[in-house]
């Protein structure tokens, strides 16, 4: 869907395999922070055009590592008990930075913000449109 609305908006042709593969692997992360902190919520995908052409992607989960003495997984509602929390811990924060490291070389404007007071972050990637003075094809 993600490459549809930016083909409609005016997104370079050869930038929609980026949209595509960028937005699924910020969804990707989205719904495993998520799931691993036990969360039913939907994850919240918005775009907008304007100058650019920007997807978010958002989700509700809270940083593990803000909650070091809560457990994690065992407790959590549909988690998976495993047998070392701080080893699930170390493997999700990896987990969440590798997939950050893939979108920063997928995408030249990548900001991730949060999580917040409430828990959750946002990740925002935008893209050039035609028009907009930036029409970096990378």
């Amino acid at each position: 869907m993600a490459a549809d609305v930016a083909a409609h908006a005016g997104v370079a042709t050869g930038l929609l395999d980026e949209v595509r593969q960028a937005v699924g692997e910020a969804c990707t992360r989205a719904v495993l922070r998520h799931r691993d902190r036990g969360l039913r919520d939907l994850v919240r995908v918005e775009f907008s055009i304007g100058d650019r052409f920007v997807a978010k992607v958002t989700d509700n989960a809270q940083d593990l590592r803000a909650r070091s003495g809560d457990r994690v997984g065992a407790g959590a509602v549909g988690g998976d008990a495993r047998a070392n929390d701080h080893d699930a811990l170390e493997e999700d924060t990896l987990s969440e930075e590798i997939t950050l490291i893939v979108l920063g070389g997928l995408v030249e404007d990548l900001v991730v913000t949060g999580p917040g007071a409430d828990g959750g972050t946002t990740v925002s990637m935008s893209w050039p449109l035609p028009g907009s003075g930036s029409a970096t094809d990378h």
